[in-house]
């Protein structure tokens, strides 16, 4: 049986030439293959996948190979080529620039083949990874447009609020990635362009930011960020290393939110807005735990990082430990009201959507993130001696309780029951006699 053909099987590829740049040489090329590190796209492993397949699979576009002959989303090729005219109109760029673009595709795809860790089929490869990079490259831009110059009168179907979270989801998902060198290369005849309202373009990766809502930090240009599935988990994570050294086991059994905050323990939201969800602070009896918004795409959001700290760093899964922690607190919907209360937990996320189609969303919640954990291997013990001090406070805290209830009622006790030594012994035979009656109703049915 022939193969089907991909999206974009019916256009017509760019007549751009094919040669090398005249300022190129194989020497760069073989250094382009040895620069980004090989291997950091992946499919996701079945054991992960199967817990929830709708969190990695693109609703709406496909980006890169992986997803590219699927018929469910071929629709979305029209909108590839319109994109492409729409940048080639753009003042800053030139038809020598996409040649060059094109070009380089060309001399690279070796290299940018390496970056996926799935067979791949090469038919029509380089121009799926051209009209995808200016598809990616176009959206952006105009995100960054409407974004900068406050124009609520958007015209393009895919800025619209039911289409751009949609959108935001697909382009985060970890097998519908193309390499951040590629986009890079795209845009370098763009960056010193200025807007219609006379602002400049920033860096690519600051657009990547702002297309993913994601608050800019400058610790992202001293990271390696292959895709932007890596970018989402730098947003998580930053720079943040928790100890993962230690050799605890995994926990059978920690308390949740709301047993904790009925012995004294003080859930805090980290006041720090730019702290990341990896800032998890235990001292004394408060502990301060950054705020999660929870909105529609959340689960894709946190899943695919997930698989991706799994498949290509699970040493430093530190995003995988953050949820165990998440586990160990949110036993029942009534620990995630808790945190709700406390500000731990957000159900408004911007562009994202909000859970209004479930009746009960605290148990929507608790149920979604104790099904993270599915098919994922043992994460870093990070969180596990805040986890085993926790336990000790709850037990400690429950000591008291019992003493003290003893001594508040022990007077009551003595006064009503054991006044004297009549009352004692008449309070002590009258037990007695129950205890004797029960035991008889017992061997009665028994017999």
């Amino acid at each position: 049986m022939a193969p089907r053909k991909g999206q974009l099987g019916s256009i017509n590829a760019p007549s751009f030439e094919t040669k090398k740049d005249e300022a190129s040489n194989d020497s760069e090329v073989e250094d382009l293959e040895r620069g980004p590190d090989q291997g950091f796209i992946y499919e996701v492993p079945r054991n992960i996948r199967q817990a929830n397949p709708k969190a990695y699979t693109p609703l709406l576009i496909s980006i890169g190979p992986l997803h590219y002959r699927k018929t469910s989303l071929a629709s979305m090729a029209k909108y590839k080529v319109d994109y492409q005219v729409k940048f080639l109109q753009r003042t800053s760029v030139s038809k020598k620039a996409l040649e060059s673009f094109w070009s380089f595709i060309e001399r690279n795809d070796k290299s940018i083949l390496n970056c996926y860790e799935a067979l791949i089929d090469e038919d029509e490869f380089v121009k799926m990874i051209f009209y995808d990079a200016l598809f990616i490259m176009e959206l952006f831009l105009r995100n960054y447009e409407k974004e900068v110059e406050k124009n609520s009168d958007i015209k393009d179907l895919l800025l619209k609020e039911t289409w751009s979270a949609g959108l935001r989801r697909d382009s985060i998902l970890l097998e519908n990635q193309i390499p951040m060198f590629v986009l890079e290369e795209l845009y370098k005849p763009y960056e010193n362009h200025k807007l219609a309202s006379d602002a400049s373009v920033p860096s690519f990766l600051k657009l990547a930011c702002s297309y993913f809502d994601i608050p800019w930090d400058p610790q992202f240009e001293h990271i390696e960020i292959p895709h932007f599935t890596a970018l989402q988990r730098c947003h998580m994570t930053k720079t943040q290393n928790p100890s993962s050294k230690t050799k605890i086991p995994t926990l059978k059994k920690v308390y949740g939110a709301t047993s904790l905050h009925e012995v004294g323990v003080e859930l805090i939201v980290e006041p720090n807005q730019t702290a990341c969800l990896l800032d998890v602070k235990f001292d004394g009896k408060k502990l301060k735990i950054p705020k999660l918004t929870v909105h529609s795409n959340t689960e894709a959001y946190l899943r695919n990082v997930m698989a991706f700290e799994m498949c290509h760093c699970p040493d430093e899964a530190y995003v995988c430990a953050y949820i165990e922690l998440m586990n160990y607190l949110i036993p029942t919907a009534q620990d995630v009201e808790q945190l709700i209360e406390e500000g731990i937990l957000s159900k408004e996320g911007k562009n994202e959507g909000r859970l209004v189609t479930i009746i009960n969303t605290n148990i929507a919640v608790q149920r979604m993130i104790k099904k993270f954990m599915q098919g994922i291997g043992e994460p870093p013990a990070c969180y596990r001696e805040t986890a085993n001090r926790l336990n000790q406070l709850y037990k400690e805290g429950r000591k008291r309780k019992v003493t003290l209830f003893i001594k508040e009622n022990y007077g009551i006790l003595k006064r009503v029951y054991f006044p004297n030594l009549w009352r004692g012994t008449g309070t002590v035979a009258a037990f007695m006699v129950v205890v004797l009656t029960c035991i008889q109703t017992v061997f009665a049915f028994v017999n």
